[in-house]
């Protein structure tokens, strides 16, 4: 049982990888892109909202399914269906066309998005959120290894399209490494209708819910942005916009290490509202910053400051709601989701009509509107044990 358990948080954390690569793959290409097919800011960033909408519905229907068939069996299923998206992709001429095939994609990354967190939960229940931010840690560490490749890349002429090609291949070597769903036992999650509504009629829930919208808004300002805005701004090639991108990834890695290792021994609450407080002043610092070096320290300390925040608010929301773990950390992605991409879409759309810089200023907005909403709920909870 020890070794299926390592061998499925092995193969959880490279999904994680692969997952971070697949969401990256965009950001870095949508320069280039752009001058071939020829779409506009928010186009581009209305790409990932697209993704994300789909993603949204998924994940609705995740726990389901999860329930039904097995989280594994869903799991392995969603990497084949990821796989074939990322080589449709690569067909696309026209915006249009761009839009529908995205479609598939977030339609696999849904399901690795409700999924993965409440699996790795399911084999390491009250660790506190160890190794909930250990395999989020591997999110940060996928996007900074595929930008600073995908860059270097691109910037040597190697076309868009043979990216998504290679990282379409990548994502099947991941299935074998998952046991059999049969081989590991796992428990049984609550899917009946009166628990979903229970969990919804909670108002902490949806200061929770509301609280995971706004911080993945903050982390897609810059992991979304960073490589285009460098590039656009500054002029650069594209291997100096993934420089900044994996700058903001390796900020998370080290900043989710740290938390997954600080967890038992300060309160994750307070770790949340500490990384909200630093995060919020160095949005505003980048906001007035128009130096590239500056701006490159900036995007670090501000991967820091973030890192911790949807693994963190996903954990600590398991341990003061006494209710099922999949359909709880399915609901509140719910809300992730589209708030990762609604502020890529926002930003596209502000800086199509002032300028990618001016677009920075959604990220403190969300930050602070994220602390007014967590620290009410960190008021009001107390921890619940769990059975």
């Amino acid at each position: 049982m020890d070794n299926l358990r390592k061998r499925t948080d092995v193969a959880s954390m490279a999904t994680m990888f692969i997952y971070a690569a697949s969401a990256s793959v965009l950001p870095i290409c949508l320069v280039k892109m752009s001058e071939e097919i020829s779409f506009n800011l928010t186009q581009g960033g209305s790409l990932g909202f697209i993704a994300s909408m789909v993603q949204f519905f998924v994940l609705l229907s995740s726990s389901y399914f999860a329930g039904k068939f097995g989280k594994i069996k869903i799991i392995k299923f969603s990497l084949l269906i990821l796989s074939l998206g990322l080589f449709l992709f690569t067909k696309s001429d026209t915006y249009l066309l761009s839009a529908f095939l995205i479609i598939v994609i977030g339609f696999g990354q849904g399901f690795l998005e409700g999924l993965l967190t409440p699996l790795v939960e399911d084999l390491h229940p009250n660790d506190g959120g160890k190794k909930m931010n250990l395999l989020h840690a591997f999110w940060p560490i996928g996007v900074t290894f595929s930008v600073l490749i995908f860059g270097d890349l691109l910037t040597r002429g190697v076309s868009w399209r043979l990216i998504f090609v290679i990282l379409s291949v990548a994502v099947l070597v991941i299935i074998p490494i998952f046991p059999s769903s049969r081989s590991l036992t796992l428990p049984k999650s609550r899917t009946d209708f009166s628990h979903m509504g229970e969990i919804i009629s909670m108002p902490k829930f949806w200061l929770l819910g509301f609280s995971l919208f706004f911080a993945g808004g903050a982390e897609s300002a810059f992991a979304f942005w960073s490589a285009s805005y460098i590039q656009l701004q500054f002029g650069a090639a594209p291997r100096v916009g993934a420089l900044g991108a994996a700058l903001f990834a390796i900020g998370m890695v080290i900043g989710r290490l740290v938390t997954s290792k600080m967890v038992h021994k300060i309160k994750i609450k307070n770790i949340i509202l500490v990384s909200l407080v630093f995060g919020l002043l160095f949005s505003i610092i980048f906001y007035l910053t128009v130096s590239i070096y500056t701006i490159f320290v900036l995007i670090f300390i501000m991967g820091l400051s973030i890192a911790c925040l949807w693994p963190s608010i996903q954990s600590y929301a398991g341990s003061i709601m006494k209710v099922d773990l999949t359909i709880l950390m399915i609901f509140l992605s719910c809300f992730g989701v589209p708030g990762y991409s609604s502020s890529s879409l926002i930003m596209g759309i502000i800086g199509d009509k002032y300028g990618l810089h001016t677009s920075f200023i959604v990220s403190p907005i969300f930050l602070l509107i994220l602390i007014i909403l967590f620290s009410i709920v960190s008021k009001s909870a107390s921890p619940v044990k769990k059975q």
